[in-house]
Order: structure tokens, then sequence, then C-alpha cells
């Protein structure tokens, strides 16, 4: 064994954490194999008396000989999850006993595929062993003491333990870390496999021209906007923003600035990763990179786009709301619309531990189906005025919504004049305007509801850009964190290219999205999310108006509109 596999600590927290931190770098995963009852009892002290047994090294424990006598004062061992399967036996008897009843008339479920156990017997282990060591009888390291030595030592140590002063003594963990090559299948994080992956991506890369990727220059408008899912000019502006922050933040620490030309590739390997589907190996190897600097470039740069969150992704001010109203009449018929709101899902892959709970959607016997739930309200521009992001364990779209920030602004907004559309399990407000759920419908119902669902379009349409144009948002890896990161950053650069990229290039870019098919009916489980269970006072009577003032709809087109925007300023 390695000096590298050994670690010391002081308190049982410690080796909890260094535990998980080891699980999450080696990917890796280790059950509970045993533990003594004395092991995490900080305020437990050895009782020494005659048969007390004093060490100065352990082969068994493969505790190397340092001068200091120490005492056992306890045990804990982890075991490979895919160690030796010590339940086969019971599984075996259950078995014996399923066919049994089956012969004798009763009826069993029988399994669609036959049980595979992971246990494959794997010997890796971690052990972490509770020291009591008392530095007052450290020894010589050249040679170990004799017996008759070690005799004396021990008497003294006993009367030392039994006078009033009591005996000078250190409590330790040692903890012993197993090797990667100890473990008998393959392991994510095993040097071997990471050279075949690096060779097999090397393979794939060679035949698809990496250097198209990093030479910008050379690429055409439209190859630069089918490849990184922005124009060249929004590209060059993300630079220079990124640029300005950081030499703005060296200058503040009198760091001297120097050429930043890094950020033109940091950039370059942030947008393509976004805008792509492909796994992280083959795309950092596109930008000569390795898979962890590569993951952190994007994570960088989705934290410099969330650093401009108060500047991209604002409510409008009454006289911007009154334009936005205007331009969503022109299109729908349904006056006072500032904007639409509803949540959708952001999938993601099963992340580890417990938190897949609360990210889950779906449990079948396929395994989780985990994802975001990203609630929004967009504009006639398609433009995020508000997003909040949250797990579907928190609850039905209504809860989700009481906990973002556009629960407390529109309720607070005081003009009458403009409102947000809104599903019907959103509840009815004088801000929040839902359809009529009534079975049998009056003809200006049915107007108010055709037009509430052209206006309510808008969410629909902003999705399907929004997922389209940034396929990784189809599908997230399995990090919480940095793929919290990454849909944040994301809505924030979806609002940047449609502020600085003029109107058509939507029609170059291919938008290939279902909504219906990616939500896979989310939200039509559960019965009491169909409609509200309760409104806002006022919301009721407001509907009602607009139901009588309620005209027949115009088939147009919703046309950029320029308005005076804080964006600019």
């Amino acid at each position: 064994m390695t000096e590298e596999q050994y670690k010391i600590f002081h308190t049982a927290k410690e080796v909890y954490e260094c535990l998980k931190k080891f699980q999450e770098s080696t990917m890796t995963k280790y059950c509970l194999d045993c533990c003594t009852s004395h092991f995490g009892d900080e305020n437990w002290r050895p009782n020494i008396w005659e048969k007390s047994r004093l060490y100065w090294r352990n082969d068994q424990a493969k505790i190397p000989f340092d001068g200091v006598p120490f005492m056992f004062g306890g045990v804990k061992s982890w075991r490979c999850h895919q160690g030796p399967d010590f339940g086969k036996r019971k599984k075996e008897k259950y078995r014996e006993k399923r066919d049994r009843l089956e012969q004798e008339g009763h009826p069993q479920i029988k399994r669609r595929t036959p049980p595979i156990s992971k246990k494959i017997g794997c010997t890796a282990m971690i052990y972490a062993h509770k020291l009591v060591k008392f530095p007052g009888y450290k020894v010589s390291t050249d040679s170990e003491p004799s017996k008759r030595h070690k005799d004396k030592m021990k008497k003294t140590m006993l009367q030392e333990a039994q006078s009033e002063t009591g005996i000078q003594m250190e409590i330790l963990y040692l903890v012993r870390f197993p090797m990667l090559t100890d473990h008998n299948h393959p392991v994510p994080n095993d040097i071997k496999r990471k050279q075949r992956r690096a060779q097999k991506v090397k393979v794939i890369t060679k035949t698809e021209l990496p250097e198209l990727l990093t030479q910008e220059a050379e690429l055409s408008d439209t190859d630069f906007l089918h490849t990184f899912r922005v124009t060249k000019s929004v590209y060059q502006f993300l630079v220079r923003e990124w640029q300005k922050e950081v030499a703005e933040s060296l200058k503040l620490e009198g760091v001297p600035v120097s050429e930043l030309d890094q950020y033109q590739q940091h950039v370059l390997a942030a947008l393509y990763y976004l805008g792509s589907s492909e796994n992280v190996a083959p795309a950092s190897e596109r930008f000569r990179m390795s898979p962890i600097s590569f993951l952190n470039t994007v994570v960088n740069f989705a934290d410099f786009l969330i650093r401009q969150q108060d500047t991209y992704i604002i409510m409008p001010a009454l006289e911007e709301r009154l334009i936005i109203a205007e331009a969503i009449k022109n299109v729908s018929g349904y006056p006072g619309v500032m904007g639409a709101m509803d949540a959708v899902l952001i999938h993601m892959r099963t992340p580890p531990g417990p938190e897949k709970q609360d990210y889950c959607y779906d449990k079948s016997k396929a395994g989780f189906k985990c994802a975001f739930v990203l609630q929004f309200i967009v504009d006639h521009r398609l433009i995020f005025r508000d997003i909040h992001l949250d797990a579907p364990g928190a609850g039905t779209r209504i809860q989700i919504f009481q906990e973002s920030g556009a629960w407390l602004f529109l309720q607070n907004l005081t003009s009458s004049e403009t409102h947000v559309v809104a599903p019907a399990v959103y509840p009815l407000a004088p801000a929040i305007m839902t359809p009529h759920m009534n079975k049998i419908l009056s003809y200006q119902e049915a107007l108010f509801n055709d037009n509430h669902r052209e206006a309510l379009k808008l969410t629909a349409n902003a999705m399907a850009l929004f997922k389209s144009r940034f396929k990784r948002m189809q599908q997230l890896d399995r990090h919480i964190e940095k793929s919290s990161k990454l849909v944040r950053g994301s809505c924030i650069l979806h609002n940047i290219a449609l502020i600085h990229e003029p109107e058509m290039v939507l029609d170059r870019l291919s938008l290939e999205y279902n909504r219906k098919v990616d939500d896979e009916g989310w939200h039509c489980v559960r019965t009491e999310e169909i409609v509200a269970e309760f409104g806002i006072l006022g919301g009721e009577e407001k509907r009602h108006y607009l139901t009588t003032v309620m005209t027949a709809h115009c088939d147009g087109v919703l046309s950029c509109v320029e308005f005076p925007s804080q964006f600019e300023s």
C-alpha cells in the first residue's frame, strides 16, 4: 500500500466528508460493511487496565510504526457496492419457495426479465480505524522497543491512568483507501479506460475537421450560425463584454492587464457545447482541451452570463408594457397582454445520490425520469422577462409559481391595463388572466378562450426557439449545480441573441422541437393540476369585463416592435 492511500483525521465528521469526496472524484460507490459501537462517539474515552492491549504497529490493519503507542478504539469499513452477494442464499430460498407454491397451485407474479445481481464479488474496501494514541510515551523510530521495554511502559501508563491527573491521549482516525486497480470491474476513472476512450475520440474527430470549429474567421455566416447557434456579431459582442469584465476586475486588484485572446476560444467552446447535443469528450477534443477544462470553461461562461441577469431579464416598465400589449393585441385580439407565462421541463440525466428524488417527475421500471422545472414569462419578441428554476418535487406549477419572484411582482402590479396570460392551472388574478373552464361556454366566452389561446402560443414559440437553438437544453448532464447554471445562462444568452440579432436570423435557424413529446404528459397525471383551486380578488371581475369587450382577432404576423428599452442603456 502506498502512502497516498492513508489519511489522518481528528473527527468522524471529517472522515465522512472525505469518503463522500473520494466517491465523487473516483466515480465509485461504497456501502457500509461493519461498524463498532464507539466509532463515532466523540465523548468516548478508553478504559485502561491490565488486560488492555497496547500496540506500536499492526500488520493486519496495515498501521505502520511511528514510535507512538496506541490502542484501538473502533473500526468502520465500507465495501464496494459490487462486492460479495451476502443475500444469495436468501434469494435462493425465496425462489425455491415460489416454485413450490406454483406447483401447489398458488398463482405467482413472474418477472418479465430474469433478476441479475450487480454483486460480482469486488474486494475493494475502505477501512477507518479509530486510534487512541499516547504521545507522551513516544520512542525512537529507529527500531521498535523490546518486549521488556513495552511491559515496563505499559505498567507506567497504567499507574498514570489511575492517577488524578490522568494520562495524556490523542484520538485520531486513520483511513485507508483502495487503489482503482483493486476493483475487479471497470471503473470510470481508471487510467487505462481513459486512454482507450481518448484514443477512440481521436479516431472519431480526425474525420470531422476539428480545425473548422476553432478558426471562426474562415466560416461563412451561415455555417457559423448553424455551428455555434448565434451570429458572428453576437459572438464578438460576448467576447468584448467578457474581456471587459475581466479587465475591470484585474484593474481593481492592481494586476496588469495583458492580452485576453483566450476568451475567444472560451466563448466558442461554450457556444458549441450549449448549441449541440454532442458528448463532452468529443466536443472537448475539437478544441484541444481536456474534458474537465472544457466543462469548467462552459460553467465559467455561464457564470459570466448569470452576472448579466439584472440587465437582460427584467420585467417591463409601464410604458413598455403598453407597447407590448398593443403588439400582441394586433395579432391575437386579446387586449392588455404584457406577456405569457407557463412552465416546462428541462430534462437531465438521473443525478446520483438522494437528490434524484426531488428532481424525479416520473418513476417507472425503467428508472427515474429527472428534470428541472423552468417557469418563465415571455413578451411578443419571445424574450424572457422572468425565469424561475425549481425541482419537480417542489410541487405543482402553482406551488412553484408562489415561490418565484413573478408571484410578488404580479401581486403588486398597480396598472389595471396590463396583465399576463397563463394556463388554467394558475390562479385567476387582476394581473393573471386564465381561460374560462365552464362546460358550456357562451359566444363571448368561447371568443375569449380563442384569443387567450392565440396569445398563450408565445410560450410554445419561445420554448421551440430556446430548445432548438440551444440543443443542450433538451438533455442536460447529471450534475445539478452545474446544469442549473447552464439553464440560467442559456436563458440570458437567448435574450442577448434576440436583442442583437436581426429578425430574419430566426428563419435561417433549423428549429426542431416538439413540446408535447418532450413534456411527456407532465401536469396531466394528477387531476388537481387541471384548474387552480383559488383566485385573487378582482380577477373574476376583470376577466368578465374583458370577455364582454372581446373582439375577433385578425390573422396577422407578430413583428419585431422597436421600443425604448433598458437593454440599450
